[in-house]
């Protein structure tokens, strides 16, 4: 039996309407919860660690050079779900013969973040919600806390790992994070400047606790300056900005202000008014490659 054309149109028109609502549906689904990309090649891998029932998914990205006599130098992304897959196109058609690996620590999900696990992992313990003021805020409802947790996995569990894994170079160490990642580096800095060779941040969240990371850069400079004015070993240190803050492009925010002219602190600031804080991901992520390689951008 043949469907009369008025309902052939009707039908075409209900499908088009479903199609166009799933588009819309899938246009509303939060920002960061897109499925991740895969990086389907011999070189890349992933394991986890931690508790079985909370475990870390760590993506491993070996380059095609052999490794130095001292062992490979690595980056260590954030967020890794979404950084890995960016660091590895940036190092393939940037640097193929560098004998670096790549690391991105994130979540047995398939989404490119893990919204609540990252907010509690990359932050400390959250304060009251406070009254917006010169885009400083509390964390609002979200669990918060494991900052100081998850500095203790990367180091005493992670890099030992990694160690086990492959050759290693543990003294040439690069740690990256955007946003909350961000945040996470600085932390990482103030208080286990050691740690990592370089630190990368792309628009950290010194929003946090209403400017706790501003407090902490007070604090990490008057104590370089108590114990003798000068950080050793020296470290270098990129933050990158994008446009959409508070203040203009051309004026340095707060926490570059406060870290700029600390002796053995070598500070990087590279803002980026063509981008949002979501697509700084990309430029950030070359950026702290070219520093790891020590070629950074004039």
């Amino acid at each position: 039996m043949q469907i009369p054309l008025s309902r052939r149109s009707l039908l075409a028109a209900s499908l088009i309407a479903m199609a166009g609502g799933m588009a819309r549906a899938q246009d509303r689904r939060p920002r960061g919860l897109e499925p991740a990309e895969r990086i389907d090649h011999p070189r890349a891998s992933h394991f986890d660690l931690g508790p079985a029932k909370a475990p870390w998914r760590i993506f491993l990205g070996l380059p095609q050079a052999p490794a130095p006599q001292g062992g490979y130098s690595a980056i260590l992304a954030l967020d890794g779900n979404a950084t890995f897959p960016i660091l590895w196109h940036l190092r393939e058609r940037l640097a193929p013969e560098a004998p670096v690996a790549l690391v991105g620590i994130g979540y047995p999900v398939e989404t490119r973040f893990d919204p609540a696990r990252r907010w509690f992992d990359l932050t400390s313990p959250g304060k009251q919600p406070v009254p917006a003021q010169d885009g400083l805020r509390g964390p609002g409802d979200r669990p918060t806390g494991g900052q100081d947790a998850f500095l203790q996995m990367i180091a005493a569990q992670l890099l030992p790992e990694l160690g086990r894994r492959l050759p290693l170079d543990a003294g040439d160490l690069t740690l990256f994070g955007h946003s909350l990642g961000g945040l996470f580096v600085l932390n990482a800095l103030f208080t286990q400047p050691g740690l990592f060779a370089r630190y990368a941040a792309a628009d950290p969240s010194t929003w946090w606790n209403a400017g706790e990371p501003l407090r902490e850069a007070r604090a990490f400079r008057g104590g370089i300056m108590a114990a003798g004015g000068r950080l050793e070993p020296a470290v270098p240190l990129l933050i990158a900005n994008s446009a959409g803050r508070a203040s203009a492009p051309a004026v340095p925010p707060p926490i570059v202000t406060l870290l700029s002219g600390i002796p053995g602190l070598d500070l990087i600031h590279r803002p980026h008014p063509a981008e949002n804080h979501g697509s700084l991901i990309g430029p950030a992520a070359r950026e702290a490659l070219e520093l790891h390689l020590g070629r950074p951008a004039g």
